[in-house]
Order: C-alpha cells, then sequence, then structure tokens
C-alpha cells in the first residue's frame, strides 16, 4: 500500500494488490472541500496511473445539487481524457446516502446517457471492490 497526501478530511491508498485508488472521506465536507478533494484523487489517479476508483463517501454527507453537477457532468467526465484511458468509479455510500442518489435527477441523467467514465454506487465494500475487480478483469481480456 502507498499513501497519497490530501486533506485532512481525505485518506487516499493506492492498493497495490487490488491495482485500485482507495479514497476515503473522513467526515461531511462543503463543496469547496468536495471539489478540492477530487482533485488531489486526481493527481493520486495520474501518479499511480490508476483508472480504478474507490470512493468511500459513508462519512460524508450529500451535496447540493450545484456540487453533484459539477462532479457528474464537468469533474468525471474528463477523467479519462486525462488518465488516457477509462475510469471506473465505485462510489461507496451509506444506505441513506445511496437512497438519496437515487432520487436526484442528476442521477438518473448520468444512468440514461453514455459516458467516457464508469460508474456504479454501492453500500458495501466487498461488492464495491468486487465491481472494479471486474472491471478489471473485462479491460485486460484481449478481445476487447
Amino acid at each position: 500500500m502507498q499513501k497519497f497526501s490530501a486533506p485532512d478530511y481525505l485518506t487516499i491508498t493506492y492498493r497495490d494488490d487490488l491495482r485500485m485508488l482507495v479514497t476515503r472521506w473522513l467526515r461531511p465536507t462543503s463543496s469547496a472541500e468536495i471539489r478540492e478533494g477530487y482533485q488531489v484523487v486526481l493527481e493520486a489517479g495520474l501518479h499511480f496511473k490508476c483508472p480504478y476508483w474507490l470512493l468511500d463517501g459513508r462519512r460524508r454527507l450529500p451535496v447540493d445539487s450545484e456540487t453533484t453537477n459539477w462532479g457528474l457532468f464537468e469533474f468525471f467526465p474528463q477523467l479519462s481524457p486525462q488518465m488516457g484511458q477509462r475510469v471506473y468509479l465505485s462510489q461507496l455510500l451509506s444506505p441513506s446516502y445511496q437512497q438519496v442518489t437515487e432520487s436526484m435527477p442528476a442521477f438518473q441523467q448520468l444512468e440514461s446517457t453514455p459516458q467516457t467514465f464508469q460508474m456504479r454506487r454501492f453500500n458495501d465494500e466487498a461488492q464495491a471492490v468486487d465491481w472494479l475487480r471486474e472491471c478489471q478483469r473485462y479491460v485486460l481480456q484481449p478481445s476487447h
């Protein structure tokens, strides 16, 4: 495991054994911290050349619609071009946070249009990791 320097509300670790970046939000954060935090996560992804991200937001609260839209329609779409490959985002959320996202129009819009990244939301860490591992296997098959 390799740690990446991050603000006090975030930990970022590259797991060599899983070939994935594990980001954990440590407390509720402001919209400015969310934006800053995701920029740091991108820096870590570029540093480790890792397109598989586990984003643990269970300690975070849902953000306002402006920040949600920024993430879904501005920040996440520019990840793959910056990384030079498709980025896979496994969001680990509390059950109540996941329920909130399911009713948000931004997430419904995201799911109905093709994206340059793949994102799934989970409230079980083993399932979140398994999905990223499945993505790795799919990408590493010679026919893809």
